[in-house]
């Protein structure tokens, strides 16, 4: 008892530079986490495939940790907001993970990023008009720009597609090697149902998106990289809304149980899906590359990654997560360009550095 008094500094600054590192680890997984969606893609297993193996990868490692956190006796409350359980799955589990799944096979992994990266904007946005959180005007001034950088990365990627910019979205030669692999196991797969969602994962206008079915005139807002930006922005919306919702939730529930049941109510939308599909995609699973990034996506990206993210909110605050949330399109354009081969363009570097400097304004004009 003598030692109290000095005893909750060392555990708060231990905290907090757990809190540093947890948030740093979550901005490097998510980061490689869309190249190697990308890569995985290129090696021939469908999209939905892909999405619904993930997924029950990411649902069993959630599930696992927070049995193991319940047995440690930390428990919800037993009066649980079970809407809004549901509300935050929807909008979590569900949308944003087929919507961010759509916009990976679509468009380039630092457009991806670069979107994913206005997060905490809309959230802002978000905050004010649902929760009546207060924005100064050196926030909203952060807000326009960021919007401005998100409007210049998402317009961009409307040019139409060259056969030197598909090649480039997936041009390794271990990528290559191991999709004529894959191919050569399951050859008519490969050529017909599999050959749409090649073409649709790296090209700008893919010929294969036919399995979309969009009508008429709206249908050129959601295909090639353009419609994978637009769906991007989506996803980010999604999530941005799921954190707000996720707010009043979090009182009654750890974050990672609450990441294990919305991960547990989305997955059977998501295997629904992908059911179809499901049986020529687990013929797959003997590729070893294809194993590793489904397990890297299942058991860090969508599973551990989730209450490692809300550890670092609540011990350093939303605002210094922000910081370490702007490193995320930074690793993913290193690692898209060292595992793909893509290059940043100038659009891209423009509204990157808008959208980056937004949120820097926006979080230095925060009350």
């Amino acid at each position: 008892m003598m030692s109290a008094p000095r005893q909750p500094t060392e555990n708060s600054t231990a905290l907090l530079w757990l809190a540093e590192l947890s948030l740093l680890s979550v901005a490097v997984i998510w980061g490689v986490n869309i190249p190697l969606m990308k890569i995985a893609l290129a090696l021939g297993i469908d999209r939905f495939a892909l999405n619904g193996l993930r997924l029950v990868i990411s649902a069993l490692t959630l599930l696992v940790f927070a049995a193991l956190e319940y047995r440690r006796g930390i428990r919800p409350n037993v009066r649980l907001n079970w809407k809004g359980i549901l509300g935050y799955a929807i909008l979590v589990s569900v949308l944003y993970q087929m919507l961010f799944l759509l916009s990976v096979s679509q468009t380039t992994s630092a457009d991806i990023a670069l979107i994913m990266a206005t997060v905490p904007m809309w959230t802002a946005i978000g905050a004010r008009l649902l929760l009546k959180e207060i924005l100064t005007d050196r926030a909203w001034l952060g807000l326009i720009i960021g919007f401005t950088g998100t409007v210049v990365v998402t317009l961009q990627g409307t040019p139409p597609a060259t056969p030197s910019r598909t090649t480039s979205a997936v041009s390794t030669s271990a990528v290559s090697t191991a999709a004529s692999t894959a191919a050569g196991k399951n050859t008519p797969a490969t050529s017909s149902d599999r050959g749409a969602n090649s073409s649709t994962a790296t090209s700008d206008l893919p010929a294969g998106t036919a399995a979309e079915p969009v009508p008429g005139r709206w249908r050129s807002l959601f295909v090639g990289r353009f419609g994978g930006n637009v769906l991007a922005l989506a996803a980010a919306l999604m999530w941005a809304g799921g954190t707000i919702f996720s707010r009043p939730v979090l009182k009654r529930i750890s974050p990672l149980q609450l990441s294990a049941f919305s991960a547990s109510i989305g997955l059977p939308f998501h295997l629904a899906v992908a059911w179809p599909v499901l049986p020529a995609g687990m013929r797959l699973l003997s590729n070893l590359q294809l194993d590793a990034c489904l397990i890297y996506s299942g058991v860090l990206s969508t599973g551990l990654a989730l209450p490692m993210w809300s550890f670092g909110v609540k011990h350093a605050g939303a605002a210094h997560a922000t910081m370490f949330q702007n490193l995320c399109p930074i690793v993913a354009i290193v690692s898209a360009w060292f595992l793909l081969g893509e290059p940043l363009n100038p659009a891209q570097a423009v509204g990157g550095a808008l959208i980056l400097g937004g949120l820097l304004i926006m979080r230095s004009g925060r009350k």
